[in-house]
């Protein structure tokens, strides 16, 4: 069961909120310019109480496919700044375009300002962990197993 008001067209989940703030708040004292915007939406934003996380709106560790003003379509895992670590899959909930999106249901838009100053426009197309597999299914199960086998080899050459 989860629960929220009416003010804001954001939902963020209370685990996340949390988790966010405490981003957020650390990147305002850092100086960056994005951790203004992200406080000011998770003040304005509902909060979800629940005990798992909601499935129609974009969380922290979920996958998203959002289109741009250009009808680009992109699908992004949103991760805090410490599990950033491949641009090609992963969006940083510190750029603009991540803390934008936290919060933001399936069809909905969401202005931001990109990183040169300019006005952006994303719209979530949607949310959930099949948006990954269907973009990279076996380079992703290979790359995992490579991974594997390397963390593998060096955990028994680390033994011997």
């Amino acid at each position: 069961m989860s629960s929220f008001d009416n003010t804001s067209d954001r939902r963020v989940w209370e685990n996340d909120f949390r988790q966010l703030e405490r981003i957020a708040r650390s990147a305002h004292v850092a100086g960056l310019p994005v951790a203004r915007s992200l406080l000011a939406d998770l003040k304005r934003a509902n909060r979800l109480v629940s005990d798992r996380p909601p499935t129609d709106v974009v969380t922290l560790n979920n996958w998203v496919t959002f289109r741009d003003e250009e009808n680009n379509t992109e699908r992004r895992l949103l991760v805090t700044p410490k599990d950033f670590w491949d641009l090609d899959v992963h969006l940083s909930v510190l750029s603009p375009l991540g803390a934008a999106l936290v919060g933001m249901q399936a069809g909905s838009s969401v202005p931001y300002v990109d990183l040169e100053g300019a006005p952006r426009l994303a719209t979530v197309k949607s949310v959930g962990a099949d948006n990954f597999l269907k973009r990279k299914g076996l380079e992703v199960g290979l790359c995992t197993l490579a991974l594997l086998t390397v963390w593998l080899a060096l955990a028994c050459y680390s033994l011997s």
